[in-house]
């Protein structure tokens, strides 16, 4: 016999001098501790080679739940907890959740369910033992556990409100017990499926730790007045018992749950620090949501830093994702997931089936989709005290169920550590840009300009394909300089800069501001024909060019370009851009404002350094 045995054999001893009355009733709290100590001390789960039975974690269904007309629906140990949702995302730890309280509560019940046995054991004539515990209120009972020789015989759909029965009497503050002795029909205790002449009931309710009656326990028997005062009383402390044994296993599976929850942060925290681009930090949020909240559409805005007051959505996903992905918006768009980035406050709210006022996401030009009838966003700041967000994670769900309170603050925890993330690798960005990029142009700069090329030719050699190189400068650069004075110089390169940006696929090619008044471009997969023809147009966009200097002519200005075309079969890149540079000094020696091929046979020595022309 197991220690966990033998507890269990004492405290039915104990309970069974209890129930002869008198002094012995003192016994009670005796037997319901070594009752809890023996169901603490229980067999536990065995490893995978143990020769004891292992118990298995119960399977949570995801499915819809039964709408019969009595439904059959039992309480738990966390009613309000149910996954209920059906959402287009079901991230994996929301079933572990959802499991952990279905462990809990298998556990707690198995628990009732011996104190349960060892009251109908050890007073006589019990038929049945029942506890009620609540449903989604207070003010609604179902049945939790029964114990009875024919356990089929009670309706487990059974619901108690006020009103309903004799059981429902508990619901009075002051109505303490239910002692019946000569019931004259079983129709009022309504759990019963088939007629069982019940004579006898007794009653108490079940009050949980702020002394709000939350449930019953009843004993009932077919034989008249079966049951007296002490055991009345003997049932007040099994109800006390069985309130502490709920009460104590709600808090564990929550301390168990918020573990879980610590951990996963903790390990999207680990990530974060291991994450230095922008980039990387949306595709963590985005990862985590997935894996935490149920979603019917997420979508995940962000602030541009650049053009201040203007924003994207740089993911959607679920309902009308295409409708979203990518759009634009401004801080005075009249959406309810901007107000949520320009307050830096959650917004959440619920809108009724069929609801016609349909309230802009972004702004009034996007599709409406009246079926999403929850909504919550959670927007993620930099700096605590910011009066505007960074970005906002959008959630929205078709069905009526809000999204609860354990979601949101999973939510708001996880929003603190990727705004210090975000804003950590934002600046790491800036830093780097810094130092790769023209503190003028915001082009790419020497250094970077040759490394970018040395990549881009691995990746040519592997696919076979050309690679044009474009060596460009500024005629008479130093006219311009020396007449209307460096601003006006450094207006003219922002300008050449943008329209050689403007002219070239910007997610493809290479655009460096080489040094001074020179640019080089690199055009990737590109032909003999296609290198001058883009160099050509360049040329000419430059030529339309005007710059207001504030005298009665405007500044017109022109480039001169030397082009070389990398074949699979030339793999020097550093020489590659002093064969364009050779050849943009034969356009400069050759009259200026034109582009010229470099040829091998017709190569002359490269151009001076800072030349003046």
């Amino acid at each position: 016999m197991t220690v966990s045995e033998l507890l269990f054999v004492v405290s039915g001893l104990l309970l069974g001098l209890a129930f002869q009355g008198g002094m012995l009733l003192f016994l009670i709290p005796f037997a319901i501790v070594a009752f809890v100590l023996g169901w603490l001390n229980r067999p536990r789960l065995a490893g995978p080679n143990s020769q004891q039975s292992t118990a298995s974690l119960p399977i949570i269904s995801m499915g819809k739940r039964n709408t019969s007309t009595v439904p059959l629906v039992s309480p738990d140990l966390r009613s309000e907890f149910r996954n209920e949702t059906g959402r287009f995302n079901e991230p994996e730890a929301a079933l572990k959740v959802s499991q952990i309280w279905a462990r809990a509560n298998a556990d707690i019940n198995e628990g009732m369910r011996n104190m349960m046995r060892a009251m109908k054991i050890v007073v006589p004539h019990v038929n049945s033992v029942i506890v009620f515990t609540q449903l989604d209120s207070p003010k609604d009972w179902g049945v939790r556990n029964v114990i009875n020789d024919k356990e089929d015989s009670v309706n487990p759909g059974t619901r108690i409100s006020e009103n309903s029965g004799l059981i429902s009497q508990l619901f009075r503050p002051n109505v303490n017990r239910i002692l019946e002795g000569d019931l004259t029909s079983s129709k009022s205790l309504l759990y019963y499926i088939d007629s069982v002449p019940v004579k006898s009931v007794v009653a108490v309710p079940i009050m949980n730790y702020n002394g709000v009656r939350v449930g019953a326990l009843v004993m009932d028997s077919v034989y008249p007045n079966a049951f007296n005062d002490q055991i009345a009383q003997a049932l007040r402390f099994i109800a006390g018992s069985i309130s502490m044994l709920d009460c104590k296993g709600f808090f564990s599976a929550q301390k168990h749950i918020a573990l879980q929850q610590y951990s996963g942060l903790y390990n999207y925290q680990r990530k974060f620090f291991q994450t230095m681009t922008v980039k990387d930090i949306y595709k963590q949020i985005i990862n985590y949501v997935q894996d935490n909240v149920s979603y019917d559409r997420l979508t995940i805005l962000a602030m541009n830093k650049v053009k201040e007051g203007s924003g994207r959505v740089v993911y959607c996903d679920g309902i009308d994702a295409e409708q979203f992905s990518e759009k634009r918006f401004t801080l005075s768009d009249k959406g309810i997931f901007v107000l949520a980035l320009m307050r830096n406050r959650p917004v959440e709210r619920s809108f009724s089936q069929g609801f016609n006022d349909y309230v802009p996401r972004l702004n009034d030009n996007e599709k409406r989709n009246l079926n999403l009838r929850q909504l919550f966003v959670m927007p993620i700041a930099t700096q605590p005290d910011s009066t505007e967000a960074d970005i906002a994670i959008c959630l929205e769900s078709a069905k009526p169920v809000p999204y609860t309170d354990h979601e949101k603050e999973l939510l708001k925890a996880f929003a603190g550590v990727a705004g210090f993330a975000y804003d950590r690798a934002r600046k790491f960005e800036h830093g780097r840009d810094l130092a790769m990029r023209d503190g003028l142009t915001g082009l790419i700069n020497h250094r970077t300009l040759h490394e970018s090329l040395r990549t881009e030719k691995i990746r040519a050699d592997r696919k076979k394909y050309n690679i044009g190189v474009l060596m460009m400068d500024i005629d008479h650069f130093k006219h311009v300089n020396d007449t209307y004075g460096h601003p006006i110089g450094d207006v003219v390169i922002k300008g050449i800069a943008d329209t050689i940006s403007g002219e070239i696929r910007k997610e493809i090619d290479i655009v460096a501001r080489y040094g001074g008044e020179e640019f080089v471009v690199g055009l990737i997969e590109t032909t003999a024909e296609g290198m001058v023809e883009t160099a050509e147009r360049i040329r000419k966009a430059v030529q339309k060019l005007v710059f207001d200097v504030k005298q009665a002519e405007p500044l017109r200005v022109t480039v001169s370009i030397g082009a070389f075309l990398v074949t699979p079969d030339f793999h020097d890149m550093k020489k590659a851009v002093n064969n364009a540079d050779q050849a943009l000094y034969r356009a400069k020696e050759g009259g200026r404002n034109q582009v010229i091929r470099f040829e091998e046979e017709t190569s002359e020595p490269a151009a001076p350094e800072n030349s003046a022309t």
